[in-house]
């Protein structure tokens, strides 16, 4: 307003100036001067390189010059259904601790650990409300931003962590974590040097198992597998997908650009944790991790299906991960534990036929300065066929986690899976009916609790859990 103000004012003074030459018939000198005084103006204007142009690929777009701005929105409406086994639950902790204690810190119900509670759950929700923003910029400059407004069980989430908003004591086995349950999931920014050699800076997602870089909009199931659930809660920042602060390198590389890799050194302590320089629970410790990929057919890229598959065709990529972590908290300097994770795993596809497979092992070793160990693994079967020429698919998956402390107890947890595919228009548009079937092994058995997939994490011991039925509907532009 200030620079319009005196643009007038120098017109106007401009035009009483120059009166006389006007009535002279000449107004050049008048538009030299408005010429001069707005020559830095048209600098600025070129700088967004001519009119710009709009549109939808994937994703709407609007482009002008060297600047490109992609906006896409995703919607899951989903109708949920947990039908415990007769006596599932209550087992034990009121529930698994989902509805607190304690309001504004004031205790409303001291005996709550010794409640009863539970039962069969259902409901509608919309666990995923996800708007991403994406772009480019001069100098090979890209940059993503990831902001959820979903009802995916915030509430619950804070409920476990005790009302601490953020609380950095997130996992269900270790410290030193927390959950990754703010509005920004993912924010970073990349320079391209080239396609083998790209720089990554801010809150980026870390490379592990398979399923877990499978984006939630191109999976055969409504959500991911019960093991790959366990395996997200093994690593920092986790919430449907492990996010943390820091610096990634990756690219691709060969004759067809068929290998890939990712190297990343992150704070190790989750997504929405306090910023480490103010946060006197952490320490300068970083986590390490790492994905090699090879596509040794086809490519298909980080998605499940035989959507883009030919009908007599044959896909094929195999990866391995890796994870470090010397998780510590200083003054006083607590030793929580040394955190290693790394698997193997592998796509497969023919026609429409699709298969996913992966199997993961952990250690979290001298938990706490003691000789307390504790080992993980966990596997995933999963298999697909989607009838050529129609919108149908049918899939099916397997899983499994085993946790085995040194000092004893634990046990494993299954998985059976089924589910049906009608796809609209690709996996923009689709409905997805799955169920799931959970069953621990062991006396030490205990199911996970899991925001994203509804696992409901109530139910111990060595017999069938229950049963978990979702209608989800996706719309992807």
């Amino acid at each position: 307003m200030h620079r319009i103000t005196l643009g007038l004012a120098a017109l106007a003074l401009l035009g009483l100036a120059a009166a006389p030459a006007l009535a002279d018939g000449s107004a050049r000198d008048v538009q030299a001067a408005l010429d001069s005084y707005l020559a830095h103006d048209t600098a600025d204007v070129a700088l967004v390189g001519g009119p710009g142009s709009a549109g939808y690929d994937d994703g709407f777009w609007i482009r002008g010059g060297d600047f490109l701005l992609r906006a896409n929105v995703t919607l899951q409406a989903r109708y949920e259904s947990f039908d415990w086994d007769e006596v599932q639950p209550p087992e034990r902790g009121g529930g698994g601790s989902t509805i607190p204690g304690t309001v504004n810190q004031v205790i409303i119900d001291p005996n709550q650990n010794q409640r009863e509670f539970g039962g069969d759950l259902s409901g509608f929700s919309l666990p995923r409300a996800t708007l991403k923003l994406s772009g480019e910029a001069p100098c090979n400059i890209r940059w993503y931003m990831e902001l959820e407004f979903g009802h995916f069980g915030r509430d619950a989430l804070e409920a476990r962590l005790a009302g601490f908003t953020p609380f950095n004591l997130g996992s269900i086995f270790l410290l030193g974590q927390s959950y990754n349950f703010d509005n920004t999931r993912e924010a970073w920014i990349e320079w391209g040097c080239s396609d083998a050699l790209n720089f990554r800076m801010g809150q980026i997602a870390l490379p592990t198992t398979r399923q877990l870089m499978v984006k939630p909009e191109l999976q055969q199931f409504v959500d991911i597998s019960m093991a790959s659930a366990f395996v997200g809660q093994l690593l920092p920042g986790y919430t449907d997908r492990n996010r943390d602060h820091g610096l990634m390198i990756h690219g691709a590389f060969g004759c067809n650009s068929e290998w890939s890799y990712m190297l990343a050194v992150t704070n190790g302590d989750g997504g929405d944790s306090i910023r480490n320089v103010l946060d006197h629970r952490t320490s300068d410790g970083l986590a390490f991790s790492g994905r090699l990929n090879w596509a040794f057919a086809k490519p298909i890229g980080y998605q499940e299906g035989a959507l883009a598959q030919e009908t007599c065709g044959l896909y094929g990529e195999i990866g391995a991960w890796g994870f470090y972590y010397a998780d510590r908290i200083d003054k006083p300097h607590v030793a929580i534990a040394d955190s290693t994770r790394y698997g193997v795993d592998v796509a497969l596809g023919y026609g429409g036929f699709s298969f996913t497979g992966a199997y993961t092992i952990g250690t979290d070793a001298d938990i706490l300065a003691s000789t307390t160990d504790i080992d993980y693994t966990a596997w995933l079967a999963q298999l697909g066929y989607h009838f050529p020429g129609t919108a149908w698919e049918l899939a099916a998956r397997a899983s499994n986690y085993d946790f085995d402390p040194s000092t004893g107890g634990g046990g494993s947890v299954q998985e059976l899976a089924f589910a049906i595919n009608y796809y609209l228009n690709g996996h923009g548009n689709k409905f997805t009916l799955d169920v799931s079937f959970f069953e621990g092994n062991d006396p030490g058995s205990s199911l996970i609790w899991d925001a994203y997939t509804g696992i409901g994490g109530y139910a111990f011991g060595e017999e069938t859990y229950g049963t978990l039925l979702r209608f989800q509907w996706q719309l992807a532009l």
